[in-house]
């Protein structure tokens, strides 16, 4: 049987979720009548708070850290949503959030230690990322938004980016499409060195690879410059390209708009799929065939994950049917 959960016995008892995480932890003061509906839902529910909750609210802060380092190429609309599940899922838990926005350890060791905050969340996870050996260090509760590349004893949560790669490409060929051009996250993903961009770029290259198709692929700066002078550079690589992948949304709506305005036609010219959080991409034309970013649902997770600290966890890969993937052009 399903445990209950604190959703349901704020319900019982017509109280928020966060009065009754108040409740049980002690750290508000609540009134007393409300204190007995609580308890009496409580006890009538059988209401067990995991471990990892009870640890959290075990702190003095009921707040919880989101670390979100921006960059030049970062993007409000691909990272608000993120927050926005973090958020309103703390809120259901109680907590408050205090944003860190800072890729480095030092930040995050300050906010631990000054006994800020009871819990981390890290966002844009790259290879030895010092934030994560800070975290570990301290002891305290925290969980990752990105798959490390390394273990660690540490909860994440993330998009299946090395399926997805393969997914794009599978749709790609199933359309017979055999000449096929990456245009890959940001150059600055890759010197930073940030899992999604590395397992997208793997999953796409390998499953070409395995195919015996030739790989082409570029890091894009996601400007209309940048957009045109990669997809120059892949033609004039292998000419004979007719599907594109691409992984920014960004990038996806001003590679459209290069096309078009060369006087090409999406899908009988080129096919386009890619990765983006389906929000983001609602207004192109022609409607985007794309692997769903589940932004709100990551964040909402990390959160879950933070109270109730269970394995890492990999999102699958699910397609959003459109109007830009078509049979390859004859060439």
């Amino acid at each position: 049987m399903p445990s209950t959960t604190i959703v349901e016995v704020a319900k019982r008892a017509g109280v928020s979720p966060a009065t009754v995480s108040y409740v049980l932890s002690g750290n508000r003061t609540i009134s007393q009548g409300t204190q007995l509906r609580v308890r009496r839902a409580v006890e009538e529910l059988d209401y067990k708070p995991h471990a990892g909750a009870r640890s959290l609210r075990a702190g003095k802060t009921d707040m919880v850290a989101l670390v979100v380092p921006f960059y030049d190429w970062s993007s409000e609309p691909v990272l608000m949503p993120f927050v926005y599940g973090v958020v309103q899922a703390a809120r259901q838990h109680g907590w408050n959030v205090v944003l860190v926005t800072s890729d480095g350890g030092s930040d995050v060791n300050s906010v631990v230690r000054g006994k800020m905050v009871d819990g981390v969340v890290l966002m844009e996870v790259r290879a030895g990322d010092e934030r994560l050996e800070v975290v570990q260090r301290l002891g305290v509760p925290a969980v990752a938004i990105g798959m490390p590349l390394e273990p660690v004893d540490i909860p994440f949560v993330d998009l299946d980016f090395e399926a997805a790669g393969r997914a794009c490409v599978e749709r790609l060929i199933g359309a017979g499409h055999e000449h096929i051009a990456l245009l890959a996250s940001p150059p600055g993903t890759f010197e930073k060195k940030l899992g999604y961009a590395r397992r997208f770029w793997h999953g796409v290259a390998g499953t070409l690879e395995a195919a015996g198709l030739g790989f082409h692929g570029l890091p894009v700066e996601p400007t209309m410059e940048g957009t045109q002078e990669a997809l120059d550079a892949l033609l004039a690589e292998e000419p004979a390209v007719t599907g594109l992948i691409v992984q920014t949304e960004a990038v996806v709506d001003l590679l459209i708009r290069v096309l078009q305005q060369r006087g090409k036609s999406i899908p009988d010219d080129f096919s386009i799929v890619g990765v983006a959080w389906g929000e983001a991409v609602r207004h192109l034309v022609p409607p985007l065939t794309f692997v769903n970013f589940p932004s709100l649902e990551i964040g909402r997770t990390a959160i879950e994950l933070l109270a109730n600290k269970g394995p890492g966890t990999l999102l699958p890969a699910v397609f959003v049917e459109g109007a830009t993937l078509g049979p390859a052009r004859k060439t």
